[in-house]
């Protein structure tokens, strides 16, 4: 899988990566951020072994990402239930839903605007 190539421009020249931005924003981890790109890319449902297997990493450290993104409102969540025979733990899938998740960027991403002209006006006042 391709990683994430963006990059956001500032005024002096200097560019930084949308992962970057976006693992800054929501205090993620690199590998949360790569989870979150492969459910986003990917467009459809996918099971911890899907994204391990994707990433070539191990369903620990799927798990712990995707507990983390669950956790913060990122990803989405559905028990399979098809699986319900089987004994053990509930399957899950886990997918993004692309245009919440724009939003949700844009609209904390203003939110934090906001926040610094707020900021930087008490501190420079």
């Amino acid at each position: 899988m391709n990683k994430m190539t963006n990059k956001i421009r500032f005024p002096d020249g200097r560019e930084v990566d949308i992962q970057d931005v976006i693992g800054f924003l929501y205090g993620l981890s690199r590998s949360d951020v790569e989870v979150l790109h492969v459910l986003t890319c990917k467009g459809e449902k996918m099971s911890t072994e899907d994204l391990a297997e994707a990433l070539k990493v191990t369903k620990a450290s799927i798990s712990k990402s995707i507990n983390n993104l669950l956790y913060k409102g990122l990803i989405n969540r559905e028990k399979v239930t098809e699986d319900e025979k089987r004994k053990g733990r509930p399957a899950y899938m886990y997918w993004v839903n692309k245009e919440e998740l724009y939003e949700r960027v844009i609209a904390d991403m203003i939110s934090l605007a906001n926040t610094m002209k707020t900021t930087l006006r008490h501190t420079f006042s």
